[in-house]
């Protein structure tokens, strides 16, 4: 095996054997963030095994765009197998693409439409049940109320009941396992023996329980006007190709954890920036007020709250994910150095989001830097949050409608009191840092 390039640095703290694994997984947002002053590329040690972190956004787009060389996602996809097999977010090449298009007609936007409509009821209907002068974690009311929406606008047919409460029950700790199965050494994982019984097991279940609704799907051939239905009813106009059972469940497992995870995290980072910054909590309200006022939240609210918009823009920026990686595929060349095949390369959206050489005074969080007049001031190269290049998170647009409907629902109907005891921390818990937790009394406005 070729050894490390002597000219890559690499990052103070590896622990013989664990490497930097355990800074990582307790402390990845300030560890990303110490990385960017040793330079473009830092070697950082995942047990025995050397990654290459990128800290140039430059350097990242070779990477993402296809110019730096080929890479796959095989260790990804040894760390999640028993829940995730062949989904597109571990595939590669050809396999990729053509995942991709199969997936596509199931985001477009007539089907983003009509899925507005079922998130849009459930958001109303979540909001008018919240108790008022009661203490509550609206973390806890995030995942509950993105998990809703999901399962619901993934098969909305009555057989699929029992599949949603495995899903209820599974998804947010398998999420958690994923993550880190994804961080921790292949030997160090392989020692969890507890942990990677359980692992199995509740993946298999999870998967027997999707895998019998997507089979009565096809069995019924009816288009319930819900992803489940367009992921089975499509077929590639390239190549003829039709996805399989357990294709279709593979792509569903990972639907459900990405929205779980990534977007009940933002979700919640919505809410705490609201309720931290009394001035964007007053715009917002305005705002709320002159297009949603006391009726309920509806479909056309997605795109007509300008303002709202901007926070959630911000956010993205602000909190968005602290780690993404993938395999060279054969040797490659990134900004001049050349790495050896099977190498890790990694990279943090948060990192670049938190560059002033990319956004103007980063640690502020400011909406209206996405103002139309100011927008210019951001480097259009360094907007990492969904990912760039083949790899751009397909899903982009059904977060961004839940996200919207959830926060106008509920500031719409309730002004929420923060604990002032309580100090917000990210977890990472997920490639996405979530709020530790978010205990608030909510008063009606």
């Amino acid at each position: 095996m070729r050894q490390p390039d002597p000219n890559v640095p690499t990052a103070p703290g590896r622990i013989p054997l664990l490497g930097h694994s355990v800074v990582a997984l307790r402390h990845g947002l300030d560890f990303v963030m110490s990385l960017a002053e040793i330079g473009p590329i830092v070697r950082i040690y995942l047990g025995p095994r050397p990654a290459y972190v990128l800290t140039s956004v430059d350097l990242i787009r070779e990477v993402s765009l296809g110019e730096a060389g080929e890479f796959h996602r095989e260790d990804l996809r040894e760390a999640i197998q028993d829940a995730i097999r062949d989904a597109s977010n571990v595939l590669s090449g050809k396999p990729h693409e053509l995942r991709r298009r199969m997936i596509a007609p199931a985001l477009r936007q007539p089907r983003i439409n009509a899925y507005a409509v079922v998130a849009a009821d459930l958001a109303n209907s979540w909001t008018a049940a919240l108790p008022a002068r009661q203490r509550l974690d609206l973390m806890d009311e995030a995942h509950r109320l993105v998990l809703d929406i999901i399962c619901t606008t993934l098969f909305t047919a009555e057989f699929g009941a029992d599949a949603k409460r495995e899903v209820q029950q599974n998804i947010p700790w398998l999420l958690g396992q994923v993550v880190q199965r994804a961080a921790l050494p292949r030997p160090i994982r392989r020692l969890r023996l507890f942990a990677n019984r359980r692992f199995a097991r509740k993946s298999a279940r999870l998967r027997a329980d999707i895998g019998r609704v997507v089979a009565e799907y096809r069995r019924t051939d009816r288009d319930f006007h819900d992803v489940l239905s367009a992921l089975v009813r499509h077929t590639d106009p390239e190549t003829g190709t039709r996805l399989s059972d357990a294709e279709i469940v593979d792509e569903l497992i990972l639907m459900l954890a990405a929205g779980v995870g990534s977007t009940a995290s933002i979700l919640g980072w919505v809410w705490h920036e609201i309720m931290r910054n009394p001035e964007i909590a007053a715009e917002l309200r305005r705002e709320l007020d002159d297009f949603v006022g006391a009726g309920p939240v509806q479909p056309e609210h997605v795109t007509a709250l300008p303002y709202l918009h901007q926070v959630i823009l911000e956010t993205l920026r602000f909190w968005g994910p602290w780690v993404s990686a993938q395999t060279a595929d054969g040797e490659v060349t990134i900004g001049g150095t050349t790495l050896p095949d099977g190498s890790l390369i990694v990279f943090s959206p948060y990192l670049i989001h938190h560059d002033q050489h990319y956004y103007p005074a980063p640690e502020k969080f400011d909406p209206d830097r996405w103002f139309p007049s100011r927008v210019a001031e951001i480097d259009q190269k360094a907007i990492l949050p969904f990912g760039i290049g083949a790899r751009h998170c397909p899903g982009s647009s059904f977060a961004l409608m839940t996200i919207t409907l959830a926060t106008a629902a509920l500031c719409s109907r309730w002004e929420p009191t923060p604990d002032p005891a309580y100090r917000v921390k990210p977890a990472n818990r997920d490639f996405v840092a979530a709020p530790s937790r978010l205990p608030v009394v909510l008063s009606p406005r």
